[in-house]
């Protein structure tokens, strides 16, 4: 997967690009894909590595760069302004003979940039590209350090919010008073090195989910065996990963009935993964360190939201339409690059509603953005979901039924684990499994007496149901029935309006016929009428 810089570097020999720095191109060029590379000045790139466009001149492109501590890392800094600002195609070009550093060739060194006939010097060339994207730098720099030094400020919180700074206070003590064991628990996880006399450096990460430790412990010592077997493997495979083996990529698919612990599974596979694999090391000029490492994905956005994840057409910007052919993500390639850049796993929840010409999808995608041809662009998946639960979208053939027509990527790639051990009924687990037995009856088969009779103990008349509870029905009419019954139960004054829908919408139909509406506040319904 080439980079920005890489295809800066092979930029077109005219004396136009020759003189632009790594910023110029970065601000005032735009790398094209597809039907767009036929479009008017578009140039290829050398070496085949794709096609550029400038923008227009009044609408120049944000840029955004690595900034290292010119005290701390003077080599770093002085080698990310030679990079940035002076032109070049190799960076041996930045380290001459005679100057053997970065800092020496910035501050002794001599160019003759194309087009002129005379030697002009690094740091000139430096400065007066500098001023054009960096404004007030110094100034900026400056104040962070003075607020960083004297930080006394925060004594006049305590007049602004006296209530607020007493709650901290409180926070803190009670911080504290922890059990040592708890915040100086050390992970069993190596840390990764290039050089053994490598320098340590401070760096920002992107943290795991904000999970309590002691909370996360306990989460840890309640998975059953065979959850544990899948928390451990996947484990290994991340501690591996950061220590440069390049283990092989998983396909998990995990199955189960309700109950089984499949989402608290979920929360432990990602919570220690992004723990782990936030260690990777990364080059930080070329890529953001803070963008995740695990991908928590799901079909709808209820699913997706239930996990505080994204929903798979967002994060991969899929098209509404799955038809061949593919469609590229175009200009959109080089931002999910650079979002999906640390992605190592990628977790899809309720996979059942995941059609196959979807899930094939999801593939091309992943193998396009990664730029690998390998199965999911290179990724590991965990795919977490039950068949016998909610089908795919508008379609007539479930995910798991095979069809040689349709891309089979399950048969190829995945390992299923069924977890059959029920979790979050285990005071009531003959009930519980007795619903797992029905999950897998067909239509035929009659329910066994001990069955039938425990289900009898759990029907109950509607009448006799709390009002301000969940209710679930078969049917919309059903459902639009009783929300109807209980807003009659909170308004006396009724107002009927016939309402006429003339436009039919192939989406949804003609508009329900809505004759009775209510006067009142949205705050005086419940909770189960306000979603």
């Amino acid at each position: 997967m080439t980079s920005l810089t890489d295809k800066y570097k092979a930029r077109p020999e005219t004396l136009e690009f020759e003189e632009m720095c790594l910023a110029d191109f970065a601000a005032t060029c735009r790398i094209v894909y597809g039907k767009q590379t036929k479009g008017k000045n578009v140039l290829p790139l050398l070496n085949e590595m794709g096609f550029v466009q400038r923008r227009k001149d009044d609408k120049p492109a944000i840029i955004r760069f690595y900034r290292p501590s010119k005290e701390k890392y003077p080599e770093k800094f002085y080698g990310t302004l030679l990079k940035l600002y002076v032109p070049y195609r190799s960076e041996q070009e930045l380290k001459r003979p005679y100057y053997p550093t970065y800092e020496s060739f910035y501050s002794n060194g001599c160019v003759q940039l194309p087009g002129c006939d005379y030697l002009e010097s690094v740091q000139h060339i430096v400065k007066r590209n500098q001023d054009k994207y960096e404004k007030n730098s110094d100034e900026i720099e400056n104040a962070v350090e003075e607020f960083e030094q004297n930080r006394g400020v925060i004594d006049e919180w305590c007049n602004l919010a006296p209530e607020s700074e007493v709650v901290r206070l409180e926070c803190i003590e009670e911080l504290e008073a922890r059990e040592p064991d708890c915040e100086n628990e050390q992970d069993n996880v190596p840390e990764y090195s290039n050089q053994a006399n490598a320098v340590t450096e401070v760096r920002a990460i992107r943290e795991p989910p904000a999970f309590d430790p002691i909370l996360l412990r306990q989460m840890y010592q309640n998975l059953n065996k065979k959850q544990a077997c899948v928390f451990y493997a996947v484990r290994e495979w991340c501690v591996k990963r950061i220590c440069g083996l390049n283990p092989d990529q998983f396909f998990f698919y995990i199955n189960g009935g309700a109950g089984t612990g499949k989402s608290h599974l979920i929360k432990c596979i990602y919570s220690e993964a992004s723990k782990i694999l936030c260690k990777l090391p990364r080059r930080a000029e070329e890529a953001d360190i803070s963008n995740p490492t695990v991908l928590l994905t799901a079909f709808t956005g209820t699913a997706a939201f239930n996990i505080s994840g994204s929903t798979l057409h967002s994060l991969l910007k899929l098209p509404r339409s799955l038809k061949p052919p593919f469609q590229g993500l175009g200009n959109n390639l080089d931002e999910v690059r650079s979002e999906l850049l640390n992605a190592e796993i990628i977790i899809i929840d309720e996979v059942s509603m995941v059609s196959k010409p979807l899930f094939a999808y999801v593939d091309a995608r992943l193998k396009q953005i990664k730029g690998s041809q390998r199965p999911f662009g290179g990724m590991s998946v965990i795919a977490v979901g039950d068949f016998f639960q909610l089908p795919p979208v508008r379609q007539s053939k479930p995910l798991c039924v095979y069809d040689p027509c349709e891309i089979d990527l399950w048969r190829e790639h995945f390992q299923m684990i069924t977890l059959t051990e029920i979790m979050r009924q285990k005071d009531d687990v003959a009930f519980a499994e007795m619903l797992n037995r029905i999950r897998v009856k067909e239509k035929s088969e009659e329910l066994s007496e001990p069955d039938r009779a425990l289900l009898s103990q759990a029907v109950t008349e509607p009448e006799l149901c709390p009002t301000d509870v969940l209710h679930i029905f078969a049917t919309n009419k059903q459902v639009d029935s009783h929300n109807s019954a209980m807003l009659a139960l909170l308004h006396s004054h009724i107002t009927k309006i016939d309402a006429d829908d003339y436009k039919k919408d192939p989406q949804t139909g003609r508009m329900a016929r809505q004759a009775k509406p209510f006067k009142g506040n949205r705050n005086e319904l419940p909770d189960t009428l306000k979603r």
